[in-house]
């Protein structure tokens, strides 16, 4: 089974208890998978399940982001570049350090 309690021995008595039957020894997919009125469990085959994913991305046009992210929290924050340690929360931006001066008098 898919379900967290993993799954028994096919055709156990405790696979029986748990879950009634076994659906994907007859071939068949988990049942909360199959009703998933949002389409949010999937389940059966790598590669088909990697072109329902590609297709979804397709077609909302979105990235990696996470579906509905910026919904729930709001648009996207920039990221700081690549070495810069995160600013304290609350902390005041500082001003870019200025140019060394080239050649100087002596």
């Amino acid at each position: 089974t898919f379900c967290n309690g993993g799954p028994e021995a096919n055709g156990s008595e405790a696979e029986f208890e748990k879950y009634g039957r076994n659906r994907l020894a007859e071939g068949k997919l988990p049942l909360c998978a199959e009703m998933c009125s949002t389409k949010a469990l999937l389940g059966g085959d790598g590669d088909v399940i990697a072109d329902i994913l590609r297709n979804r991305v397709i077609k909302r046009g979105k990235g990696g982001d996470v579906f509905g992210w910026g919904t729930a929290y709001g648009g996207v924050k920039a990221q700081p570049a690549a070495g810069t340690p995160p600013a304290a929360p609350g902390a005041a931006p500082t001003a870019p350090a200025a140019p060394a001066s080239e050649g100087s008098a002596s």
